[in-house]
């Protein structure tokens, strides 16, 4: 029973990681459906799920499996550095496009 446990608390970090890059695609492709919306909408979604990926980052580390904490510190490493990068684009074309 402690076993089952074990292995679903070491599979949250995984589990977040899909559902954050799964996010982090929707709110990309949702600038397609609606074209005049802010881009401080995106600019404040991406904001939190770079947060989430710092969290699944910690709850990788946290984690006993070895595997498990390699795939998920350099998973999440890499995701949370593109998305800031990326983030910090959409800051600087808002910056460049306001008057």
């Amino acid at each position: 029973m402690e076993n089952q446990k074990v292995n679903k608390q070491a599979a949250i970090p995984m589990i977040l990681t899909v559902v954050l890059v799964i996010a982090a695609l929707l709110v990309f492709y949702i600038g397609r459906f609606f074209p005049n919306s802010d881009l401080r909408i995106p600019i404040f979604l991406f904001f939190i799920i770079d947060i989430g990926f710092l969290v699944a980052l910690i709850l990788g580390i946290k984690t006993k499996q070895f595997g498990i904490r390699v795939i998920s510190v350099i998973s999440n490493s890499i995701f949370f550095i593109a998305l800031t990068l990326f983030t910090l684009a959409l800051t600087l074309a808002y910056g460049i496009s306001e008057p």
